[in-house]
């Protein structure tokens, strides 16, 4: 009776180990996923709505809902695979605490606040930026179109 009670004995403090390392991975992962959906997932998202309305604004009602419709279930299988994805990596590579400090940093308000006011279109910050960026990338075309090589640098969209 001794020895089966010791053998039990050995097994489970043979596995805490295992089971803390499980339920530290498994913290980790539902870390790395809370701060892909924070990050990468809402930026992402607010692009492609923009960008979805932008391409059907044109088209017919009935063909545009048929698009949406198409294009958003693409959309949600790729939003998948990118959460698991991201989030397996980030994972692997930072600790929880180390996750948990990432985090933070989104949740601040000043932070929030600074982030919102870099991606408001109508804000000073965002015209500023778009011009000095036009102008590099202006002279960027300039610069290729007289290299003599006769190959000319791609127009840069206005606004980018």
């Amino acid at each position: 009776m001794i020895r089966p009670f010791a053998a039990l004995c050995l097994a489970a403090a043979l596995a805490a180990p295992l089971s803390a390392r499980a339920d530290d991975a498994s913290d980790r992962l539902a870390a790395a996923k809370a701060l892909v959906q924070t990050t990468v997932i809402k930026t992402l998202e607010t692009g492609f709505a923009g960008a979805l309305e932008k391409t059907v604004v044109s088209m017919p009602a009935d063909k545009a809902d048929s698009v949406r419709t198409e294009v958003r279930a693409e959309f949600e299988k790729q939003r998948g695979i990118l959460i698991e994805g991201l989030s397996k990596e980030y994972a692997e590579k930072f600790s929880l605490d180390e996750l948990k400090r990432i985090q933070a940093v989104y949740d601040d308000k000043t932070y929030q606040k600074f982030q919102a006011l870099n991606a408001d279109p109508a804000s000073t910050i965002t015209l500023i930026s778009q011009n000095a960026v036009t102008k590099i990338l202006n002279l960027l075309s300039l610069v290729a179109a007289n290299d003599g090589g006769g190959q000319q640098a791609p127009t840069p969209m206005p606004g980018r």
